[in-house]
This record gives structure tokens, C-alpha cells and sequence, in this order.
């Protein structure tokens, strides 16, 4: 299953939610969810929770997760760094919950308040809105007292979070995730990849298909289509954009972008260009 890698800019939004996404997804950032009405199933790493009205949940960093909504649902949305916080940064790290949920009835606090509180410090314009370029990037007391709200929250709810050690393989999974996202546009083979980081080709591929239920040829193919339609956006050469990205052969990134997306590239670009100009 594919899944999207987030190269998060910001190191802390909040929003009021009506949806929760569905697509795989994982970052570097922690992600906090309370619902407040509805119901939703949370998937994390290999294991299916179900979400409903007044539970906590908390994906740590680099933990494979999406949602699938059973009822509509309202509540709130956290995401934030682990490196706003020094003295829970090693925890954040090197530990993930044995059980990523709190119900109501454990809750110490009512929750909700701090939560809208945070909300209106980071969205104090259009509070309630998930555009990512218009939350967290408050300097200032508005985002200090953010953060004070979640530090209290993290304060009364991880104590009662069983925590455990990541997986042995854990460090080893964010070195090969990092080094590639910094090197895909680049000719990066799975031979290229193993001498680079000084580990096994067939250990590679074990953790790939085993961890991320993809293959590295995937992965990498992901990551170039992605780098794709951003330049696709901007209205460059398809044929540079193609060589941009990381593919050798234009034939080979129409393949890979068709299969990624369902549409070659010059339709993505038309469609994006209309919905540019129904925004407009």
C-alpha cells in the first residue's frame, strides 16, 4: 500500500477537523487527534483502533497511519515537533505507545477546552481551517501560549500512556527513509542505496516489504512523482521535469506517473490548471 511521506515545514499546526485522511501517511511530527462527536477507525503501523466520541489518540513520530471514517466526525487536530518540547524530545524518539488511545473516561482533564484554545492562538484569522501556510507560523505570544496549552496536555495524558521501546529496526528505517528523500532525485539503485549506508541489499528490501508493504523501486517511484507534480504545477517542461525528478528515461516516469496517479502528466497538469482557475 502506498502511502505519502510529509516533509512537514511548520513545526506545530492545529485545526478544528470534519474529515480525517485517508491516505497512509507518516512524518517526523507527533499527531494528535480527539474526537469529539463521530467515529472513525485509526490505523497505525500494522494494528486497526477504533476511534469514538471523547477519545485521544497519538501517533509518535514516523509511525505509518490514516484514518477511515465510520460516522462523520468533529474534533481536533495536533501536529507538532518533537524538538518544541527538549524534555520530552528523547521519549518522543525513542518510545511509541503500546496503545495509542485514551478513552474519556480516562482522560484526567476536560480536554476540549485547552484544545480550542490552542485552535484560536494558531488560527486567530480563519480559526478551524487545516490550510497548513496559515497555522503555526505565529511568532510571538500567541504561539508560546500554544505550546504552553499542549505541554499541559502532554503533561496530564502521556504518564498514563504505556510506552514502549521502537522496534529494534526503528533507527534503521528513519536513516534509509531520510537519506532518500534527500537523494531520489538523484540515480539512487538499491545497490547505490546498501553501499551508501552500509547495509544489506536483501535486508533493505526485507524491511521495505515487511515494514512499509512496498517494494524500494515503489518507494523511490513515489517520491519522484510526487517531486513530479509540484513541478507540473509550475508549468515546466514535462520532458525536463521527467529528468528533474530522478527518472533516466521519459517512458519510464510517464509508466511510473500513470500508475502513481491514474492520469499521465500532461492531464494532471490541465486539471490542475483548471482548478487553479476556478480558485482564481
Amino acid at each position: 500500500m502506498a502511502y505519502e511521506i510529509e516533509n512537514r515545514k511548520l513545526d506545530f499546526t492545529a485545526a478544528r477537523i470534519h474529515q480525517l485522511l485517508p491516505a497512509p501517511h507518516l512524518h517526523s511530527h507527533l499527531e494528535l487527534i480527539y474526537v469529539k462527536k463521530g467515529s472513525s477507525r485509526a490505523v497505525l503501523d500494522r494494528n486497526t483502533y477504533l476511534l469514538k466520541e471523547g477519545d485521544l489518540f497519538l501517533a509518535f513520530p514516523n509511525q505509518i497511519h490514516f484514518y477511515q471514517v465510520v460516522e462523520p466526525v468533529e474534533g481536533y487536530m495536533l501536529i507538532f515537533s518533537p524538538v518544541l518540547f527538549g524534555e520530552l524530545k528523547e521519549i518522543f524518539q525513542t518510545k511509541i505507545p503500546v496503545f495509542p488511545i485514551l478513552h474519556q473516561e480516562q482522560l484526567p482533564m476536560e480536554i476540549t477546552d485547552p484544545l480550542e484554545a490552542i485552535c484560536r492562538k494558531l488560527n486567530p484569522l480563519r480559526s478551524g481551517e487545516m490550510a497548513e501556510g496559515r497555522t503555526g507560523s505565529l511568532p510571538g505570544a500567541s504561539k508560546i501560549a500554544a505550546k504552553g496549552w499542549l505541554l499541559m496536555i502532554l503533561g496530564e495524558i502521556l504518564p498514563l500512556m504505556d510506552l514502549t521501546d521502537n522496534p529494534a529496526d526503528q533507527d534503521t528505517i528513519k536513516q534509509i527513509l531520510k537519506y532518500c528523500m534527500e537523494n531520489y532525485t538523484r540515480p539512487l539503485s538499491l545497490s547505490i542505496l546498501s553501499r551508501e549506508l552500509n547495509l544489506n541489499q536483501f535486508y533493505i528490501s526485507h524491511i521495505f516489504r515487511e515494514r512499509m508493504k512496498m517494494s524500494y523501486k515503489e518507494f523511490i517511484q513515489h517520491l519522484r512523482v510526487e517531486h513530479a507534480c509540484s513541478l507540473l504545477e509550475k508549468g515546466e517542461n514535462i520532458t525536463e521535469i521527467a529528468y528533474a525528478s530522478g527518472f533516466s528515461l521519459v517512458r519510464t516516469f510517464n509508466r511510473a506517473f500513470l500508475a502513481g496517479k491514474k492520469m499521465p502528466p500532461r492531464e494532471f497538469r490541465k486539471l490542475q490548471l483548471q482548478q487553479s482557475l476556478r480558485e482564481g
